[in-house]
């Protein structure tokens, strides 16, 4: 890699954010794309014994690392949160986290796109 595209990688600005407004809460809320540590550790934390997610702490884990308010920047909430925003309304959760899971490629069908992209033949 030469270093100018590596320079070019390193500063990219490739966070994604979104304004959401949530009418149960009466505010809009930034969305934003987890980094790729975030995502590596909320994913290895919501792993049962069975290799299935653990649905509660997957949700409010994905708003916890994606979730920031749109004035300061500042990240909403923190892991001590995660029990009293699960117990918010279903549909500000569904809706929040439905946003996050977008922007950082979790949804089935991005699930399914990187599955089908890494398995491709790389050329030679």
């Amino acid at each position: 890699m030469t270093e100018k595209l590596y320079d070019k990688i390193k500063n990219s600005d490739d966070i994604r954010k979104e304004i959401v407004h949530v009418p149960q809460w009466d505010c809009d809320i930034e969305a934003r794309t987890m980094s790729g540590l975030e995502r590596a550790m909320l994913l290895g934390g919501c792993m049962g014994k069975d290799n299935n997610v653990i649905q509660d702490k997957f949700q409010s884990g994905i708003l916890i690392a994606c979730l920031h308010d749109p004035e300061t920047g500042e990240k909403l909430f923190s892991e001590s949160d995660a029990e009293w925003l699960m117990g918010k309304s279903s549909g500000a959760i569904e809706k929040l986290a439905s946003v996050a899971m977008r922007l950082s490629g979790l949804t089935k069908e991005a699930m399914e796109d990187a599955e089908k992209n890494s398995s491709q033949d790389i050329p030679k």
